[in-house]
């Protein structure tokens, strides 16, 4: 017969891990008990995923597999939170595997149930608008390395990860994001590409100038027809609703650049700077 898993127990084990896994059955009380006390430092909660587990586990329709709650050493809920949230709001005791023990950085790792991505790392680690966060972030790691988009294959999360410990300024990183923010408010421009663009510019002691460009930008401010601020925004918006164009990250940035570049030149833009080729590179900063 299955054990069912105590409070008391769950305490316990945390400070003293048993070895390997054992099978118990979990309360919607004790399911609630360690969401409370020890899912401090986990990914969002996805309802969606949590409504399709209460709606099988309300149908006694969970089985025995596999797939473990887990628990690290530094006594934090580590994998299993929307099962635990399914147990409570369906009423309805399972039965599972647990494991107590695992390394912090185990979580890095599991990709049981929906898949974890750069922004639920940031997110455990506690990182401010982690989403805006991780896409400026990929983006930064573009630019840096001279590409205009991120790369098809992706990064790692350990990588974001030690991007954003070991080279990432945080201040700025969030002031970038809050620029991104009020930019998609006026503009609709992606916050990856304004906030990393944003970011860089500041990096190479352009503060001034680049927070001058997004507040004009942001107002569509331009002297002449062909500055390089409207001149840039009219020619997007065509085509944005010209279903020939489809624009993406690169177009974005090769553009941006150009009509940045042009601002501190005090020149005005032309039709080759809205003409973008996939092997076309971004202006330098």
């Amino acid at each position: 017969m299955v054990s069912i898993l105590r409070e008391t127990q769950v305490e316990k084990y945390i400070m003293s891990p048993p070895t390997g896994s054992m099978v118990v059955q979990i309360t919607p009380q004790v399911a609630e008990f360690i969401l409370v006390n020890t899912n401090h430092k986990n990914r969002p909660l996805s309802l969606g995923a949590v409504g399709k587990y209460q709606i099988e586990m309300e149908k006694n329709n969970w089985s025995l597999t596999g797939d473990s709650i887990k628990f690290g050493t530094d006594g934090l809920l580590k994998d299993g939170q929307h099962r635990l949230a399914a147990c409570v709001r369906s009423g309805t005791p399972f039965t599972t595997h647990v494991v107590f023990g695992l390394h912090p950085e185990t979580f890095q790792h599991i990709d049981i149930g929906k898949k974890r991505g750069a922004s639920d790392t940031l997110a455990m680690m506690g990182v401010p608008n982690y989403k805006h966060a991780s896409t400026i972030i990929r983006m930064i790691i573009s630019y840096e390395v001279g590409m205009s988009d991120t790369p098809k294959n992706g990064v790692t999360n350990d990588y974001i990860k030690h991007k954003y410990l070991e080279e990432i300024d945080h201040d700025l990183l969030q002031e970038a994001v809050n620029v991104s923010k009020l930019m998609w408010k006026t503009t609709k421009w992606q916050t990856g590409v304004i906030g990393a663009f944003f970011y860089m510019a500041v990096k190479h002691g352009q503060r001034e100038q680049i927070t001058k460009f997004f507040d004009e930008m942001s107002k569509g401010i331009g002297s002449k027809p062909r500055s390089p601020i409207p001149f840039l925004l009219q020619n997007v918006n065509r085509m944005r609703m010209d279903r020939a164009y489809h624009l993406r990250a690169h177009q974005y940035s090769v553009m941006l650049s150009r009509a940045y570049a042009n601002y501190k030149a005090g020149r005005s833009s032309s039709k080759k700077d809205i003409t973008v080729s996939l092997k076309d590179k971004m202006e330098a900063f």
